[in-house]
């Protein structure tokens, strides 16, 4: 029996999320909406767009979560700061949807444990939060997170969820980039959005965090990414899109620009975001339709 074992299936968390169309465009401006392009992207940035009806970007499920302190009670060493493990990353995240977020609701929420697996540089914890609409109990969706200490592997546990699927850079050049620059003041924008981390504006903290200068946020680059797909497969149209994958390689700035390189598949896609052409940020993308 692995070290962690007795934690796979655990409900972690319980509780609810509301939000309404005020929160859903501070989201989409906080993720680079309309910032660089003011008058695209309208769908997601206005209420009032003669023609437009307001939908919300889909990684608006990644901010219905709910926060604890189970990873605390892991036994990692923790940083003097919070008292969260030294090292921590956000290492992974997919989410999932059964249906387009309304704008405005509230949801039910349940956090899972899937497992803490040992990647040899560090350990993978993973959890995912089922979604569901609390007036009719429909699910919306889920979010899959995989949290990243680094150095606390070699423990002897997994190594991957079972479930995990293989994935290849095609061979073949992509069939679509799609650009998008984070702004310099991205990140005083994006903590607005609740993930106060100061690895992300304060230099302190983020040389503690072993960053030469504060970063923006992993999710955000994930969410830079769901923007990206958004235009590059689904024409900006939320009811196209079913669900997305990708794993966090390296680090990005504010001020850099986001190149998010697609391959169609058969349902979907596979996708790779390059930092400032030079650096692979966002690794393992998958992309499939809704329906």
């Amino acid at each position: 029996m692995g070290k962690f074992d007795h934690l796979v299936g655990k409900v972690l968390e319980t509780g609810t999320f509301s939000w309404d169309a005020d929160r859903a465009l501070l989201y989409a401006i906080g993720v680079g909406a309309g910032l660089s392009a003011p008058l695209e992207e309208l769908q997601f940035t206005t209420e009032n767009t003669q023609g437009l009806t307001q939908q919300v970007i889909p990684s608006f499920m990644t901010q219905m979560f709910l926060k604890g302190d189970w990873i605390k009670e892991l036994g990692f060493p923790p940083r003097d700061w919070d008292g969260y493990p030294i090292g921590l990353v956000h290492g992974e995240q997919t989410i999932s949807l059964a249906r387009p977020i309304p704008t405005s609701g509230t949801v039910d929420l349940s956090q899972v444990m899937i497992g803490i697996f040992d990647k040899g540089s560090g350990a993978l914890c993973v959890t995912e939060t089922r979604v569901t609409m609390a007036d009719t109990g429909e699910l919306l969706g889920t979010s899959r997170t995989g949290l990243f200490v680094r150095g606390q592997g070699g423990f002897g546990g997994p190594r991957s969820p079972a479930d995990e699927q293989p994935w290849t850079r095609p061979a073949r050049e992509p069939d679509r980039i799609v650009s998008l620059p984070i702004p310099p003041g991205q990140s005083l924008i994006f903590r607005l959005l609740g993930d106060r981390n100061p690895h992300g504006t304060d230099p302190v903290i983020a040389r503690a965090d072993g960053f030469d200068r504060p970063v923006f946020f992993g999710l955000g680059t994930y969410r830079f990414a769901c923007r990206a797909l958004l235009k590059g497969l689904c024409d900006g149209d939320v009811a196209r899109f079913g669900s997305m994958h990708g794993r966090f390689s390296r680090p990005v700035h504010p001020g850099e620009k986001l190149d998010t390189h697609i391959w169609h598949t058969e349902g979907g896609a596979l996708f790779q975001t390059v930092a400032n052409s030079e650096r692979l940020a966002i690794d393992h993308g998958r992309f499939r339709f809704a329906g």
